[in-house]
């Protein structure tokens, strides 16, 4: 799992470095922000709380230990709210295309990106005054304690779930779902117009809602997977640090919470997938580091489906030229793909 984190996080990185085409995307920023976050995940919290499970004890020293403790949080909290600021990206891209450009600028960005640390950092610096970093037998990692009642730290723990979790889940549920509402309106008009094109009249509804659906659907898809990863990686083991806010707290076998710790160190290695990797341009940028633009060309040429496009636009045009109609069809790429 850490070697996947450095190794993905890495070529998310390395990739929109060497793509001039990538640069010029303001989502780039925020995506290798994320990648920034996961990859030092993978460097200053992943390793130490594996070798604290395997040497049964925490063997790095209190230094270390309030390290560790204090990077683990400010990348955590830093990586949950870019989530947030890749949605509101994406919200504005599909759902305000005509003033992406004025709104999303590059200082935009970057002060989206400031504000994000800042926070991180604020939130992180407190518990340090306090004294709250200490090495938790629960998860064998320096975090939180688990029993402490005391009035500061319950406050401060609750607050800090609440404004960075709660409200990230909360801008990720309510941009992705008006980005599926826009994806699913365009998806219609756009079937009935590419059936239009091709002179299909006869056939025009069932195709048209047939081509709508499997849009829609893959849309639901994308967004359902990135909602799920987050809340199956981050949710359990949020959830347990809140139940154990409680008098009685809540106990639970070490193997549960060691494992619960671990699937939210797993976000760092599937993130650099979900936001980076899955992206068609990020996977063509990818293939021309690798094999060079002209040999990632042909390779892209020779799928089926590269095939099928080009048969389909061919048809197209020749259609178009026996009729001499022409019909143009406007269509928007969502940072949603």
């Amino acid at each position: 799992m850490t070697l996947a984190a450095l190794v993905m996080n890495f070529l998310v990185c390395l990739v929109v470095y060497r793509s001039k085409e990538l640069r010029r995307h303001i989502s780039s920023v925020f995506i290798v922000n994320l990648a920034i976050c996961d990859f030092f995940m993978a460097v200053f919290a992943m390793p130490y709380s594996f070798g604290a499970i395997v040497a049964d004890k925490w063997p790095f020293g209190n230094f270390w230990c309030q390290t560790s403790a204090f990077w683990n949080m400010v990348l955590g909290l830093a990586a949950v709210l870019t989530l947030a600021t890749i949605s509101a990206d994406r919200y504005i891209a599909v759902c305000k295309p005509l003033q992406y450009r004025a709104k999303m600028t590059v200082q935009c960005a970057l002060a989206m990106i400031s504000f994000v640390w800042l926070q991180s950092i604020i939130f992180s610096l407190i518990p340090i005054g306090f004294g709250w970093y200490e090495f938790n037998t629960r998860y064998f990692f320096c975090t939180f304690p688990s029993d402490l009642q005391d009035i500061n730290f319950l406050v401060f723990t609750a607050a800090t779930y609440a404004a960075n979790a709660g409200v990230s889940l909360f801008v990720m549920l309510v941009t992705y779902y008006k980005i599926f509402n826009v994806a699913k309106l365009h998806s219609r008009r756009i079937g009935h117009a590419v059936i239009t094109a091709i002179h299909l009249a006869p056939v025009r509804g069932p195709l048209s809602t047939e081509s709508s659906r499997q849009r829609e659907f893959k849309a639901a898809r994308k967004i359902l997977f990135v909602i799920g990863a987050f809340l199956c990686c981050l949710a359990p083991y949020t959830t347990l640090r809140i139940l154990e806010l409680r008098e009685n707290g809540l106990s639970l076998s070490h193997t549960v919470t060691i494992s619960l710790r671990w699937i939210a160190f797993l976000k760092s290695a599937i993130d650099p997938f979900i936001y980076g990797l899955l992206q068609r341009r990020f996977r063509r940028a990818l293939l021309e580091l690798f094999l060079g633009t002209q040999r990632a060309r042909l390779a892209r040429g020779s799928l089926p489906c590269g095939h099928v496009r080009m048969n389909v636009r061919a048809k197209r045009q020749s259609s178009q030229s026996e009729t001499g109609t022409f019909v143009t069809v406007a269509t928007k790429r969502s940072s949603i793909e």
